[in-house]
């Protein structure tokens, strides 16, 4: 196949196989795209309501006009109809209202009739304000049926809960009866707001009402126990690892998130000042968000940590010192402007991190931003009112958004670090035991070098004591017998053939360092005098024989033992003038050595009774662990030894 060639003629290069960990970005990065996709298909899909309740809500209602300039006190204002949802002008709001700068009271004509409440069968109606922003006081003909501060601080303005309001049948008047709605907006918010009403069956209604009342109260709720929750674990992971204060400020900005819900959380009963420094928690949560994205990122902040509670605390310090006035031109024209900047600055070193060098961390959270981003626009958009009467704010779960994702990496950071510090905890193990296998195995050395080494001393001792003893005394005897003429006296014989044993003896001691063919060398040369002695001849073939372990001084002694047996029953009985050892590898499965003592005799090998030389030769290759084999006939003896590798 001929080769793709470039465009200059040369061969194209081979594409570059993607390492693992750009992989592992590109799944990241899809992730985070669809996260924001995700958020957009739900937030600006159409929310429609269910059939039999769109005809219950009203399209408008009529607005109370301040009285004209000169008019006498106690005249009624007059009344103009306006379109609902209602978003609070300044031009309905009274000149001399310097306090509610946005206020305004509606009035609805509920018609009711007797015969159709029998028709429905008495079901309770209610009244229904899926949204409002600011205070509301409800009142039925002239009566008052209920107020949003009863469960609303004054703080709290700024929720947008939905309100369902029984309607008692005893306030009901057969035919035309006047809902009236005052709703106030106060500390300088711009816009008050109302959206649609809605009047009929509770069993229509309510479900709608759960169904929004869950969005806008249960759902945060239960967001502010979780950042309570993960806000403590994260104090409580950085009191364990002081170190790591990335813990230490992203458990602060939980906790001041989880704050800024006081107001719903505490309602009337906390006082004023308690509350506003709690709405102010939220800006202070803001200024740590710079230094958190830097510890998320891996990069070591600008400036130490301490330095950023700096805005907090003057935050708090210009309200409880400066009048309110001065204390909100300072939060209007420094300290948001400062924290906004800040957030941007995370924004930007987040989305570096994630391009430049391909951070996962900061991957997810830039696809976190994107949606909350996009949660910001639909606020926007809801507020314009571009997106139809029955979408609602969601803003407030953006930041909720963000910090569930840098939850989310700091808990898979944690798992990793305990993951590795399990892995390193079976590495250690695993090294501990085998450092404590091999220190073991060389204490066991050791002992065995020092019992070796007293053995040997020992040896050396007893073969002295042997030679310069008995082997002397011996000496000295077949000395006496030769003087006397009576050499081949049988004393003299049997003075002979003790000393040769003890010589052999004395050579079964001495350390042959597992060496087969050195004890086999030393038997040769304490054999081979006894067979020239009897009349034999001995001839020696050893090829390159395996180690044997375990040739410890009894081992020794019984194959020289064995092999004696052999050459001497050979030299007395078999009337060949030749013997023939040979060593070398066995051929037997797992064997070690084969040693063969054979001869040219006239065989007829076996059991004499009152002879314990072959059962003595069977018990001793028994004590080896070896395989003796006896093979006896007309044409000569043959004894064969197979040793295992190691001798027991």
């Amino acid at each position: 196949m001929a080769a793709i060639l470039s465009s200059a003629g040369q061969p194209a290069a081979a594409p570059a196989k993607k390492h693992p960990a750009d992989r592992l970005w590109y799944a990241v990065l899809a992730v985070s795209l669809s996260v924001p996709v995700l958020v957009a298909l739900l937030i600006f899909r159409p929310v429609h309501l269910p059939p039999a309740v769109v005809p219950l809500f009203l399209q408008q209602a009529l607005l109370a006009v301040p009285a004209a300039d000169g008019a006498a006190p106690g005249d009624t204002p007059g009344w103009r109809p306006v379109l609902l949802p209602y978003r609070c002008q300044p031009a309905d709001t009274p000149k001399d209202d310097s306090l509610n700068r946005c206020a305004a009271t509606f009035r609805i004509i509920h018609r009711h009739e007797v015969g159709d409440e029998q028709a429905g069968g008495g079901q309770l109606h209610s009244l229904y304000i899926p949204a409002f922003q600011g205070s509301l006081a409800v009142t039925l003909n002239g009566v008052a049926l209920a107020s949003s501060l009863w469960h609303q601080s004054a703080v709290q303005i700024y929720s947008v809960v939905p309100m369902l309001l029984p309607l008692p049948s005893p306030l009901l008047h057969p035919g035309d009866n006047v809902i009236e709605i005052s709703l106030a907006r106060r500390q300088g918010i711009v816009n008050g707001f109302l959206d649609r009403i809605a009047i009929g069956p509770d069993t229509l209604l309510r479900p709608e009402y759960d169904r929004r009342f869950f969005l806008a109260s249960t759902l945060p709720r239960m967001l502010d126990g979780w950042q309570i929750a993960m806000g403590l674990s994260m104090l409580v992971i950085w009191l364990a690892r002081p170190k790591e204060q990335i813990f230490l400020a992203f458990g602060g900005v939980l906790l001041c998130h989880a704050l800024s819900s006081a107001p719903a959380i505490l309602g009337a009963s906390a006082n004023e000042t308690l509350l506003r420094s709690a709405i102010m928690a939220r800006l202070m949560a803001g200024s740590f968000i710079l230094p958190i994205s830097w510890l998320l990122v891996g990069q070591r902040p600008w400036v130490p940590l301490w330095v950023f509670v700096l805005l907090p605390l003057g935050l708090v310090s210009s309200y409880l010192t400066l009048p309110f006035d001065l204390h909100n031109r300072l939060l209007s024209f420094v300290i948001v402007p400062l924290i906004l900047g800040m957030m941007m600055t995370a924004l930007v070193v987040v989305v570096r991190a994630a391009l430049t060098r391909r951070d996962l961390a900061a991957t997810l959270l830039a696809g976190s931003a994107a949606a909350a981003a996009l949660l910001a626009v639909h606020d926007a958009l809801v507020v314009n009112d571009l997106l139809g009467e029955n979408s609602r704010l969601l803003s407030v779960y953006a930041s909720v958004c963000i910090m569930a994702t840098a939850s989310a990496v700091l808990i898979w950071r944690f798992a990793r670090t305990m993951n590795a510090l399990d892995r390193f905890g079976l590495r250690m193990k695993a090294e501990v035991a085998a450092a404590e296998e091999a220190l073991r195995l060389s204490f066991a050395r050791e002992q065995a070098q020092t019992r070796n080494a007293i053995l040997q001393v020992e040896r050396v001792r007893l073969m002295s004591d042997l030679h310069d003893g008995i082997a002397g005394q011996l000496v000295s005897i077949l000395a006496l017998c030769e003087l006397r003429d009576s050499g081949s006296d049988p004393v003299a014989l049997a003075v002979r053939g003790a000393l040769a044993d003890l010589r052999l003896v004395v050579a079964s001691l001495e350390d042959s360092g597992d060496d087969l063919g050195v004890m086999l060398a030393m038997f040769r040369e304490r054999i081979e005098p006894q067979l020239a002695a009897l009349g034999m001849r001995l001839t020696w073939s050893m090829a390159p024989l395996p180690e044997i372990a375990g040739l410890h001084p009894g081992a020794t002694l019984n194959i020289f033992r064995i092999l004696q047996e052999a050459a001497i029953n050979a030299a007395r009985h078999s009337g060949s003038p030749v013997l023939a050892v040979k060593a070398g590898p066995s051929p037997l499965p797992g064997g070690g050595a084969r040693l063969t003592v054979q001869d040219q005799g006239h065989g007829g090998v076996a059991p004499r009774p009152g002879s314990y030389g072959l059962a003595n030769m069977r018990r001793r290759a028994e004590t080896l662990g070896a395989t003796l084999t006896i093979d006896s006939g007309p044409g000569g003896t043959t004894v064969t030894l197979d040793l295992p590798t190691h001798l027991p």
